[in-house]
């Protein structure tokens, strides 16, 4: 009994030390090559051609980089989002996104479902909240040859989606709770640099 005590007593000052861990954020942890977008296992999403397509449309734009990959490029997650339907006309519908999601995420992946569409609305509700407090509709059109918008929220539904990962779907090492700690302190919401104008 006493040492059952202990060693609850041991745990919970684990938990309270890596809770209370204080980083530098210009110093990520070294993960030693372990591939922290590992920790939340990535759901398999049907996509059909829509990403052959988007690789097409980037690889035709004037600010492609044959040195990195369609995917990499700013205007790829625009892309992404219009050939799905989610995106028209530089307004995302969420009605379409969980459509989206709910016929094209993987029976065994579904559980995640609901994780992705509170990250977007979380994320979305962030970008908007900025847009009004600059009193503007949209973002302007960057020299890339799109709008922030989509990326921004690419990447925030992304870091957002992480940091809430699902138990079932989340990969208990401890490198991973470092990473999600250290994400935590150091990326707060929106996770992505928001524009000026």
């Amino acid at each position: 009994m006493c040492k059952t005590i202990l060693i609850l007593i041991s745990i919970f000052h684990l938990y309270v030390v890596q809770a209370n861990n204080v980083y530098n954020c210009s110093a990520p942890p070294n993960f030693n090559n372990f591939d922290v977008n590992s920790c939340c296992r990535t759901p398999e999403i049907n996509m059909g051609d829509v990403p052959q397509k988007c690789h097409k449309y980037v690889n035709q734009l004037k600010t492609a980089n044959e040195k990195y990959p369609a995917y990499a490029h700013l205007c790829y997650p625009d892309c992404i989002y219009r050939e799905t339907g989610a995106l028209v006309n530089g307004q995302l519908h969420m009605d379409k996104v969980k459509q989206f999601l709910e016929q094209h995420v993987h029976r065994k992946d579904r559980e995640i479902v609901p994780y992705i569409l509170r990250s977007f609305q979380t994320c979305l509700n962030n970008i908007e909240g900025h847009q009004r407090s600059l009193n503007i509709n949209s973002y302007k059109v960057l020299p890339q040859g799109c709008s922030p918008f989509a990326g921004m929220l690419y990447s925030c539904v992304n870091a957002e989606t992480f940091l809430n990962c699902p138990a079932q779907m989340w990969k208990t090492e401890r490198q991973c709770q470092v990473a999600k700690e250290f994400a935590h302190q150091c990326n707060p919401m929106p996770h992505v640099p928001l524009p000026n104008t």
